[in-house]
């Protein structure tokens, strides 16, 4: 069956569960207003439709969620998004933690290179005390995180040829998200990255002011990049969770029992989402295959000199995250 009717499918689906109808009214009939940068057929989308269908349900309609895909609220601009959940004008919005370490530095540490070694080890980390600690951060910058979702081990496109080696990064314009650390990691291998909103990827690849990018596998997909980019090269280098984030006061107009519910919900919805993604992406892979694109996926051999050549990222970053922290973090990702 091909992953487009599957995804379809599971959108339709009522996420079922044990738990009767919630049926308190302290807080009276609600609406979240929740954005995500990416479209309806992504794997973002899919998590907040769980989130929505499962919320509803357990509230008999009296909380409803409206969706808002491609930030079309906040004018197809991330940053922008975030801003606007920060201040109230949009409820909630599903954020990468590339997003949320420009509000807090710390949430730098989930990027390091090669720190999860698969997605299982990933999502206990983020469901495990370390996880919880970092969600903690949020509340001072206006923000409440009710859950851990994913985007997916991030792997690199480009129009140039394929990279199979260090070497190969040398001279290559790289579109990279707005996180500092990435663009220190790139220029380790000789290549030329640049930071820019996701919003303007796709003309930047069109128009060759970039030869490539890094994403999920899923998002080349949904974003359909296999229309302007040749090569992917599969290397999971840098794992990348979202947080599906509420503004502080919003959040704190519920009873104590709704926002019981409205975390539980989201860890329940998200929770599917982790497992769809990690699920599915040797089949996304094969669909962009059939579409065109020349698909290299790197042996842990051929990673090793990679990793060795990244090295230096976890000296230079151990103060920006925090060596404490960071010390938590490298004893529990590995």
């Amino acid at each position: 069956m091909k992953r487009s009717l599957i995804l379809l499918l599971l959108i339709s689906m009522v996420f079922i569960t044990g738990c009767g109808p919630v049926s308190d009214t302290s807080s009276g009939k609600q609406t979240i207003r929740v954005s995500l940068i990416l479209g309806d057929n992504s794997d973002w989308y899919l998590g907040l439709t769980k989130w929505q269908e499962r919320l509803e349900k357990e509230t008999n309609g009296r909380i409803k969620v409206q969706i808002y895909p491609n930030a079309s609220l906040a004018n197809n601009n991330q940053r922008t998004e975030l801003d606007m959940v920060q201040s109230g004008a949009i409820d909630a919005s599903l954020e990468s933690t590339i997003t949320l370490s420009t509000l807090n530095p710390a949430f730098t540490a989930f990027s390091l290179p090669w720190l999860f070694p698969d997605y299982q080890k990933a999502a206990e980390f983020c469901d495990g005390p370390v996880g919880t600690k970092f969600l903690g951060l949020l509340p001072e910058k206006n923000l409440i995180g009710l859950a851990y979702g994913v985007n997916g081990f991030r792997q690199i496109t480009n129009n140039k040829r394929e990279i199979k080696t260090p070497a190969d990064l040398k001279g290559m314009k790289i579109r990279i998200p707005l996180i500092k650390m990435y663009i220190d990691f790139f220029k380790l291998y000789g290549a030329d990255p640049s930071s820019m909103n996701f919003g303007e990827l796709m003309t930047a690849l069109a128009s060759g002011t970039m030869d490539g990018q890094e994403n999920p596998v899923h998002v080349l997909e949904s974003a359909k990049l296999y229309e302007i980019q040749k090569y992917v090269t599969v290397w999971n280098y840098s794992y990348d969770p979202l947080v599906l984030c509420m503004n502080k006061g919003f959040y704190e107009k519920f009873s104590p029992k709704d926002r019981e519910l409205l975390e539980r919900t989201a860890r329940e919805a998200f929770s599917l989402q982790r497992d769809w993604v990690a699920q599915h992406e040797i089949e996304t892979l094969e669909s962009l295959k059939e579409k065109g694109m020349k698909v290299t996926v790197l042996t842990p051999q051929q990673i090793e000199p990679f990793k060795k050549s990244a090295l230096p990222i976890y000296t230079q970053y151990r103060d920006v995250i925090g060596a404490e922290l960071m010390d938590s973090v490298m004893k529990t990702a590995q």
